[in-house]
Formats: C-alpha cells, sequence, structure tokens
C-alpha cells in the first residue's frame, strides 16, 4: 500500500471517528446538560474506543498469521477511527479547566483514564479470540512459526 493510500484511509477513518464522538458526546446527557460533566463523557468515549481498538487489532494480529494483509484495515480503524474517536486532548484540556476549577474530583478520572483504557484494549483482544501467540525462539536465535 502506497503512503497516500495509507493517509487517506487513515483520514476517511478519522473523519468517521470524530463524527462519531461528537455525536456521542452530544447525546450524552450528562455533557450536554452540565459543561463539567465533559470530562467523565470523554472517559466513556475514551474507555470504549480503547476496547474497540484492542478488539480490531487482535483482528488485525489473526488475519496476519493467516498471511493476509490487514494493514488497510488497522489504519482505517486503528489509527483513524479510534484516533478520531477518542481524545486524551480534550480530556486533558477538561482535567486542567476542572482543577483551574478547583474540582480535586478529575485527579479521579484521571487516574480512572490511566488505568482504565488498557484495561479494556487488552478486553477488546481477548474478545476477538485473546493474544496472538509469541513466536517461539531456539537456543540458535533462529524463530520457529507458532502453531495456528
Amino acid at each position: 500500500m502506497t503512503a497516500l493510500r495509507r493517509a487517506l484511509l487513515i483520514a476517511l477513518g478519522a473523519l468517521l471517528g470524530g463524527l462519531f464522538r461528537e455525536v456521542l458526546t452530544e447525546f450524552l446527557p450528562v455533557a450536554a446538560e452540565d459543561p463539567a460533566l465533559i470530562a467523565p463523557a470523554l472517559l466513556v468515549v475514551n474507555v470504549s474506543g480503547s476496547l474497540f481498538a484492542g478488539f480490531i487489532r487482535r483482528l488485525c494480529a489473526s488475519e496476519e498469521r493467516k498471511g493476509r494483509d490487514a494493514t488497510r484495515l488497522e489504519a482505517t480503524m486503528v489509527v483513524g477511527f479510534c484516533g478520531g474517536y477518542t481524545s486524551y486532548s480534550a480530556f486533558v484540556s477538561s482535567l486542567h479547566e476542572g482543577l483551574a476549577g478547583n474540582q480535586p474530583w478529575v485527579i479521579g478520572l484521571a487516574v480512572a483514564t490511566v488505568v482504565l483504557c488498557p484495561i479494556a484494549a487488552a478486553i477488546g483482544m481477548q474478545g476477538s479470540g485473546g493474544y496472538p501467540p509469541r513466536p517461539s525462539h531456539d537456543s540458535a536465535g533462529s524463530s520457529e512459526k507458532a502453531p495456528a
């Protein structure tokens, strides 16, 4: 795949992911009624995006093990869609505003993000068939194919 085609796939995915995030956060009642609750809404978005990214990444690894090319799927959905859907920069901005507004509960949201997002990604990977097997290596350093 050419670099231009990869960039276009990522851009398409990011467009769709960003639109999906905007629609979701607009319709989450807590975020729509109280601007101070945008940070919890972003936590929901970031955790669900991490779950989805883990799921898709695991599917890509499974396809690659079968000898199929999954670079388009990964570029469009993991890098593009999930990159546009999740928003750590907006989350950090809302945390800054919360701390500046003397709302110490935002520290808990920061901790929750750091803890829950990797867990969600791991659950997503597990939900799509588990982790890909690691290749085994013999003592001479040559690798063997992992069983399918």
